[in-house]
């Protein structure tokens, strides 16, 4: 009973440790997520550009880095909000950490409102990436196998907040996010 206690006080404290870790607003890169499938997504994160501060126009045209995995085999992003600054360009990658074939992902930035119709419409697309292109689409990763990482890059909508989700059919309501876009 007593080493049962003491294994829970070492996961709790383990826990606490990582949950400080994600809060940590540092500039360092952290480290990549355990890659097992009890891990939980974390609920904000930021997007910060792996460029130092604008000092000139060059780095001023910088894109903003963003980094996004999948939660080990669950329908689960590793960061349920991300931020940016409006018309800023955005580079985009998702990992896929899962090892099952059957659990392809993608990143698909929509309209607000618009989730159910866009997932909805890439049902039986699965040659095009379970996606359709269309106004209510803004910006897609390709359709990323397990153990692989796809990639966009494009320009930050208006201020605003935008939904984010996987439109393979079944995730969209468990994969999900926001994105949201400052002034």
């Amino acid at each position: 009973m007593r080493s049962r206690a003491l294994v829970l006080a070492f996961l709790l404290i383990g826990c606490s440790s990582k949950d400080e870790a994600n809060k940590s607003t540092s500039s360092a890169p952290a480290p990549p997520p355990a890659k097992t499938a009890t891990s939980a997504p974390t609920t904000t994160a930021s997007a910060v550009s792996s460029t130092p501060a604008p000092s000139s126009s060059a780095s001023a045209d910088a894109a903003v880095e963003i980094h996004l995995e999948t939660v080990g085999e669950t329908m689960a992003y590793d960061k349920t909000t991300l931020t940016v600054p409006a018309g800023k360009k955005v580079h985009l990658t998702l990992k896929n950490n899962g090892h099952n074939a059957l659990m392809p992902h993608n990143w698909v930035l929509v309209k607000t409102g618009t989730e159910a119709d866009v997932a909805l419409a890439g049902v039986d697309k699965k040659d095009d990436g379970y996606m359709v292109e269309g106004p209510n689409v803004l910006a897609h990763t390709p359709l990323v196998q397990p153990q692989q990482s796809g990639e966009i890059t494009f320009t930050a909508p208006a201020a605003g907040d935008y939904p984010y989700i996987c439109t393979v059919p079944g995730h969209y309501m468990l994969m999900k996010g926001v994105l949201t876009v400052t002034p």
